[in-house]
């Protein structure tokens, strides 16, 4: 049988993604070229905004068009399967909505794959596994079915802590379990033996972790490894975000300059009806912790817009302390009201078009900040990993002839895209540091050549 898996959400989701894909090809299956070619189709999902499930629901209306046509035909019946943080959301409510489903797995049963397929493919009807495994963060590494990237995905802790009031993720993700560092730290050996010479550490809360040390102690002893260039984490919640951690990430050479760091909201009333446990004035001193080092990182943030209560005036601090900080990114979106959390009993009386407006403006004020940010890479030589070669182009040669040229498409410690020119269209040297000259700059990207 072919599998197939299409992926929504976060690095935890690609990640997860990776996982299943290498159980099915240890059970005997092998990759499908796509969805028409599958026998077994798996949708991993997120909920952590209501579009996202949505966009879920939308691909499950196409694939109940695709099973019946493989049903209608001489081809092996086609299963599809829902697994994630909405199948862990919803459970049974994805067979009401979706009678065509064959099987659904929550976020923790990932190891029971097989089995679940197995039972489908066995005729008993449809299949459901969303129960608690306390031990999914201890996935076997060597299963894993990574992708064609530069960069290895390594999970180091799972679920979070945190109550939020808005967010599914401790409903969907359980609470933290952290795997021992010793385990981890032989999984990235492993990686960089393989060639791996970038790492990202995930979790819902990285710099919680307390797997046998703190995330900063983790940090160096990750640094120690031969042969890593760069190393990356995600997600950091500011109210675990330490002052020791603020000097490993000055301290260590490795770690590349980008921090995620996520405020939601420049109000303190409104902090405080989101749950996040920690003040304006308080993200701003956990900023100052990097001291000097901070103007030479890539500082993005999260926002949510239009949260129940926010009042003109609680959009103008949040506008104000885009002003102070000067994110150099930012992921911004309006509130999404999500199933079983806190903020579902909060009075949501803000209009859409009130919600919409105050988006637009907060965008385009990032996106100055972000231009300008990037205008300040003009000119400098920096270093960058070319993730892949761009399509050749057409360029206007002597007397109407045409010359073709490619270019290199890199990703900058910064976490910032890089075209490099490639006038004699050599092959990308996939996955290796370069030094390059940046020459322009946009809000959303950077050229540059080669040096």
């Amino acid at each position: 049988m072919k599998f197939h898996i299409l992926t929504w959400g976060c690095q935890m989701n690609d990640h997860d993604t990776e996982k299943m894909s290498g159980l099915l090809l240890n059970a005997g299956f092998s990759p499908a070229c796509g969805i028409d070619d599958a026998d077994l189709v798996l949708l991993n999902t997120c909920s952590v905004r209501e579009k996202a499930a949505h966009k879920v629901f939308s691909e499950l209306g196409r694939l109940k068009e695709a099973k019946a046509n493989r049903a209608n035909s001489a081809n092996s019946p086609m299963l599809i399967g829902v697994a994630g943080c909405l199948a862990q959301q919803e459970k049974e409510k994805i067979f009401k909505r979706a009678p065509y489903v064959d099987l659904v797995m929550g976020t923790t049963a990932l190891k029971q794959l097989p089995k679940l397929v197995a039972d489908a493919l066995s005729g008993g009807g449809r299949v459901i596994d969303t129960n608690f495994y306390a031990d999914n963060h201890l996935f076997p590494p060597e299963v894993i079915q990574r992708g064609p990237a530069a960069k290895a995905l390594v999970t180091i802790i799972e679920g979070c802590n945190h109550a939020c009031a808005y967010c599914v993720v401790p409903t969907t993700r359980g609470a933290e379990r952290h795997r021992p560092a010793p385990e981890i730290l032989a999984e990235i050996r492993g990686l960089a033996e393989r060639g791996y010479r970038e790492i990202e550490l995930l979790g819902q809360n990285v710099n919680s972790y307390q797997g046998g040390c703190a995330f900063a102690e983790l940090l160096y002893q990750v640094a120690e490894i031969d042969g890593l260039e760069w190393i990356r984490f995600t997600t950091s919640h500011p109210m675990n975000f330490t002052r020791d951690l603020a000097q490993a990430l000055v301290n260590i050479p490795k770690i590349a300059p980008f921090l995620h760091m996520p405020i939601q909201s420049g109000s303190d009333k409104i902090l405080r009806r989101m749950g996040r446990g920690y003040t304006s004035g308080d993200y701003i001193e956990r900023v100052g912790y990097l001291g000097e080092w901070r103007a030479d990182m890539c500082l993005s943030t999260d926002f949510i817009v239009g949260f129940p209560g926010e009042t003109d005036d609680d959009f103008e601090a949040t506008m104000s302390i885009l002003e102070k900080i000067k994110f150099d990114a930012s992921f911004s979106f309006i509130y999404s009201p999500r199933p079983d959390t806190p903020a579902l009993k909060l009075t949501d009386d803000i209009s859409d078009s009130v919600k919409h407006e105050r988006l637009a403006r907060l965008q385009a004020r990032q996106t100055e900040l972000t231009h300008m940010s990037h205008r300040r890479e003009v000119g400098k030589i920096i270093q960058a990993r070319i993730e892949s070669q761009g399509p050749i182009e057409g360029q206007g040669g002597q007397e109407g002839q045409q010359s073709q040229q490619s270019y290199w498409l890199a990703r900058t410690a910064k976490w910032r895209n890089v075209r490099l020119e490639n006038p004699n269209n050599r092959p990308a040297p996939f996955g290796r540091l370069i030094s390059a000259k940046i020459t322009d700059a946009g809000p959303h990207w950077l050229k540059g050549e080669v040096v």
